[in-house]
């Protein structure tokens, strides 16, 4: 077994018989300002406008989880494909989609790993994934999706970042929501990435104060979820993103990514 075949399978364990992800959940819950800051409620509402009118298009859901997303898309007459590495969520997406009543050729979910995409070249209109790409090896993926992503097609991968202190804090106390081979994205890896010519790429960012604000204000005034302290670190994270400072402190950015019709590939001479 090869090192990257190793790691699909410690991947696989995690979610099909630790259940990280309800970790991540259940440990996130008690700071719930957390899902609800101002900045976070406009990163999430500019990924879904990309996705607001896809009625006909074919969606790749890369990490589907438990059908959730899938199941907006179907909603909004896309055909979705969702693929993910625990057959005990691709089951539940599979459930899902049945009980509301979706015609069995919109969708169609699979147990795949994402470093070896079982679809054929120039399939999907868009591809989407929230929490996924740190999880492998981002090069091999990048290439699996590039593949099988029409010309023009776009990439959504929200991704969390690796630089932020008290972020890293947190992470290290709470392990038992982590996987073994996990890694936020440091500044570094976002430029390199950021840089392959096969993409254009755009990023935008959320959280560099909002989040560690929002947790403390879920402690100290837990039913006030708009709260001066967060409008007033909004004011300030709005800056930040405005000049481009500490951007990788933030706590997820989204990897906004159009397939270049000519890529340049190494085979060019790069």
């Amino acid at each position: 077994m090869s090192e990257l075949e190793a790691r699909v399978e410690r991947e696989r364990e995690a979610h099909d018989e630790r259940d990280v992800l309800a970790e991540n959940i259940r440990i996130k819950d008690k700071f719930s300002h957390i899902w609800s800051f101002p900045s976070r409620i406009r990163f999430y509402q500019r990924i879904d406008s990309y996705l607001s009118d896809i009625s006909g298009m074919h969606i790749l859901d890369f990490g589907c989880g438990r059908g959730d997303t899938a199941l907006k898309y179907l909603l909004r007459g896309a055909r979705v494909s969702g693929i993910d590495i625990s057959k005990v969520f691709i089951e539940d997406a599979r459930a899902k989609a049945s009980q509301a009543e979706i015609l069995a050729d919109q969708y169609d979910f699979r147990v795949m790993d994402a470093h070896n995409l079982d679809f054929p070249d120039k399939t999907f209109d868009i591809v989407v994934g929230f929490g996924i790409l740190h999880h492998l090896d981002a090069d091999v993926a990048l290439r699996e999706i590039h593949r099988v992503l029409k010309p023009g097609g776009r990439v959504l991968l929200q991704e969390p970042l690796a630089d932020n202190p008290l972020l890293k804090l947190f992470r290290a106390l709470t392990p038992k929501a982590r996987t073994e081979d996990e890694e936020p994205f440091t500044g570094k890896e976002v430029q390199r990435l950021t840089s392959l010519e096969e993409w254009q790429t755009e990023l935008f960012y959320c959280g560099i104060l909002e989040a560690p604000a929002a947790m403390l204000t879920s402690v100290l005034i837990p039913s006030r979820p708009d709260n001066w302290i967060l409008n007033l670190t909004d004011r300030v994270e709005r800056w930040l993103h405005r000049n481009e400072v500490l951007l990788s402190w933030n706590q997820y950015l989204c990897f906004n990514m159009l397939k270049r019709e000519n890529p340049i590939t190494p085979d060019d001479g790069r």
